[in-house]
């Protein structure tokens, strides 16, 4: 099994806690795991906050220090650590509170100076503490250790998704799927055990196994490309696949469902494909053939990571991540290889007009 890494959101008052963020840093950095803390954006407003909320969703994990300060209040009356905490709460991510055991003995400067500010903070702490793991510390060594502690066991108790080593992580996601759906397989077995034929299933490859894609050329327009033959696995075709699919949504007796433009998908993936390999612009050049695709199509949606037509949309949630998994960490040409053919274009000379070759002005 690949071991796991974490993204870890830190969040907190800034100006008064510049040295307890860094010290979680260091705690979170020392167990193999990314801190994710806004550090290079100390403004506070509503746009950072759009921005904020995108990176929370994207950590495994949320730590909240609170000390003397309740921080900047937004417009909506919260301050900017209170709407990061109930955000992160609204997303299911697990929130490790770090509270400061004595906030009298905090110094004058590092605490609300108004009743209102107290009170708010008082508000806040009840709110974050209520049934959630919560430690305490007064010093930066007793912080260190109340959040490795907390992270050690909500890693044990909440387990996450994760990070896993290079591009292993989209294939252990399809794994995770896969098994899903041999459970539901085991399922439709025992409600069909009355049967007298019993009908056995054939195995899906795995994802990383290999399959060939035959790209056909294109030829419209004023590029003429070549026939290829692509090998790569079924997993690394999927960013792809996911990214060009053209599809729509029609109304169908009052349900939503969706459906295919097979013709623009073909191009729209063999181009992507041929662009992948190639460092020329391919677009509209290629298209995938019909069986290729509806192959790819046929896999994905075994996986687990599209649904059979007559749903609402495409892609279930687990496709829709591993595909930002790939948005992030990138998806190489490497892991396609040229069968057979070369990708190359060639420019189609345009008609002429009475021995002219300039475009006709209408």
């Amino acid at each position: 099994m690949h071991e796991k890494r974490y993204q870890v959101f830190i969040s907190s008052t800034f100006e008064d806690l510049k040295d307890e963020r860094r010290a979680v840093q260091d705690v979170v950095i020392s167990t193999g795991d990314f801190p994710v803390q806004m550090e290079s954006f100390p403004a506070a407003d509503e746009d950072q906050f759009e921005f904020i909320k995108s990176l929370i969703n994207m950590c495994d994990y949320y730590i909240l220090i609170i000390a003397g300060r309740y921080g900047t209040i937004s417009d909506d009356g919260l301050s900017y650590t209170h709407k990061e905490f109930r955000y992160a709460v609204s997303q299911e991510v697990p929130v490790l509170v770090m509270l400061h055991n004595d906030l009298n003995k905090i110094e004058a400067g590092k605490s609300e100076k108004s009743d209102d500010g107290r009170q708010r903070l008082t508000a806040f702490i009840a709110e974050a503490q209520t049934g959630r793991l919560r430690k305490t510390w007064s010093s930066l060594e007793g912080l260190k250790l109340a959040v490795r502690e907390a992270l050690d066991n909500a890693k044990a108790t909440k387990p996450r998704i994760g990070w896993i080593r290079g591009n292993a992580v989209t294939s252990v996601e399809a794994l995770e799927e896969l098994n899903e759906v041999r459970k539901e397989n085991d399922k439709f077995k025992k409600a069909l055990g009355d049967l007298e034929i019993e009908l056995s299933m054939p195995p899906i490859p795995d994802p990383n196994s290999t399959i060939m894609i035959d790209l056909l050329a294109n030829n419209t327009g004023w590029n003429q490309g070549t026939d290829v033959t692509i090998q790569a696995s079924w997993i690394a075709f999927f960013p792809i696949f996911h990214s060009n699919l053209k599809w729509r949504t029609s109304d169908w007796d009052g349900e939503y469902k969706y459906y295919v433009e097979e013709t623009e998908s073909y191009v729209a993936i063999g181009s992507a494909i041929a662009e992948n390999l190639a460092s020329i612009d391919t677009s509209g050049s290629f298209k995938i053939n019909k069986s290729g695709f509806q192959r790819l199509m046929d896999y994905y949606i075994e996986a687990g990571l599209m649904n059979p037509i007559g749903h609402e949309e495409p892609f279930t949630e687990t496709a829709q991540k591993i595909a930002r998994r790939h948005s992030i960490s990138g998806n190489p040409s490497t892991s396609f290889k040229i069968v057979q053919g070369e990708i190359n274009i060639t420019p189609i000379a345009k008609p002429t007009v009475d021995g002219l070759d300039d475009e006709i002005p209408f």
